[in-house]
Order: structure tokens, then sequence, then C-alpha cells
């Protein structure tokens, strides 16, 4: 029954930070603050009130319409409340109620942030991968000095390995094939995983893009040579690194060997 309660709590308790992120999401590239004003209808101005602010069971009460001005509301924002649950859901599988329980959360509410922000501005903000660093020092910390090695290699790796990705590009293309909050994102990645785990993610970022890539051209949804946020696929291989690296690099290995 008590495992039951925790499950039951930790999803609540994702959904309404999943709802505070909607926030971050909308008002950190407009440097707008977080906190003030009120939410509220982003076409009326109609401030939410506390029965319309309910993650996700206010956007099936309302229909996904504004109570005041009957507009659509953003079928994101369920969306993002439901991904951070399940993100917690999944992290607290993995560690169980621990400090990296905790610490690996927080990461993952700025993974969700720097996604979105990426998709909707084509921008990973410095900001956000500062915040992320207080992370990134975290396993280093913890480990040891193998793990410092193991974290520095990393980093430089994915950093100098996704520069010479954008140079390349450019020398190819004539134009940038990679931003530098790509470079800098794939940097922190090889910082908090280590170079084995790091590899494991980039090549997860890639083989997604591709795939999504090849999925969406058929349909005139994405043209050759179009520029897409890399930053969805970095922080999908992060995710899947931390949480399963260890697994998925097995299976690879004994599929190959």
């Amino acid at each position: 029954m008590a495992t039951e309660m925790i499950t039951v709590f930790i999803v609540v308790f994702g959904l309404m930070v999943g709802s505070f992120l909607n926030v971050c999401i909308y008002r950190i590239p407009k440097k707008e603050s977080i906190v003030f004003p009120r939410s509220h209808c982003l076409h009326c101005n109609h401030q939410l009130r506390a029965w319309e602010n309910i993650p996700v069971i206010s956007f099936l009460m309302l229909k996904g319409r504004c109570s005041s001005c009957k507009n659509k509301i953003s079928f994101r924002y369920p969306v993002v409340e439901l991904l951070t649950a399940v993100l917690f859901l999944l992290t607290y599988f993995r560690f169980g109620l621990t400090i990296d329980f905790l610490v690996y959360i927080y990461l993952l509410c700025l993974l969700v942030i720097i996604t979105f922000i990426d998709i909707d501005t084509m921008e990973i903000l410095n900001g956000l991968l500062i915040l992320c660093l207080i992370v990134g020092v975290y396993p280093v910390l913890e480990g040891g000095i193998n793990s410092i090695y193991q974290s520095l290699i990393g980093a430089l790796s994915l950093g100098l390995g996704f520069l010479l990705i954008r140079m390349f590009g450019q020398f190819l293309f004539k134009k940038e094939s990679m931003g530098f909050g790509d470079i800098k994102y794939a940097a922190f990645i090889g910082l908090l995983l280590g170079w084995k785990m790091a590899l494991v993610a980039s090549a997860i970022a890639f083989i997604s893009a591709s795939v999504l890539f090849l999925i969406l051209l058929p349909f005139g949804k994405i043209a050759i040579g179009q520029r897409i946020p890399f930053g969805p696929f970095l922080s999908l291989g992060a995710l899947l690194g931390l949480l399963w690296g260890t697994h998925i690099l097995e299976w690879y290995l004994n599929l190959v060997f």
C-alpha cells in the first residue's frame, strides 16, 4: 500500500510541477517573471481561477477552451504536465526515494524546459545550461577521481565532436548546421553521463532525429537542408542514457559481438 501511495503522490506532484514548467517555457524566452502575474489566458488575459488551473483535469473540464473568450487552449499544456509526471515516475522506479531521485527530477525539469523552448525558438538559453551544471557536477563529486576523468572526457569529446559537426556543416552546406547552444548542451551531457554513456546519448539523439526526418520527409513536413531544433533529441538521449544507458550499451555490444 505504501508503494502505491508514493506512486500516486509522485504522479500528482509531477503534474503540478509540469503546470509550472508550462509557465517557464512560455515566459523565460520573453524574459518575463515566472511568478507574477498569475496564470492567465493568452488571448483575453482572463486570470485563471483555482478550478481552471488543475493540471490536465481543467483542460478536460474546459474542453480545451478558455472559459471567458472560448479561444482554444494549446494542447501542449496537458502534454507537458503528463510528460513531467511520467518522467518523475520513471526516475522514482530507477532510483527510488533517494538523493539521486531529487537531483535528477530537478535535471529532468530543466530538460523539459530546454526541449520545448528550443522547439519554439530554435535556441538553447545559456541561463538554463548554467542551472544544469548544478546537476552536472553531482555525479562527479559523488563518484570520486575516476568519475571526474570520465566526466571531463565526456564533456570534451561531445563538445569538440559537435563543434566539428558545426564546422563541417558550414563548409559543406555554406550555412549553420549546428548551433552553439547544441554544442554547449552536448558538452553538458558528456559531463553529466561520462564519456561512455554520453556516446550512447549522442547516438540516440542522431538516430531519433534521422528517424523523424525520414518519417516527415515524404509528407512534406520537412525539407532536405532544413534546420530543425536538435535540443529535443539531445534531451531524449540524455534521458535514456541517464536511466538505462548501461543496459542499452550492453544490449548493443551483445548484438554486435
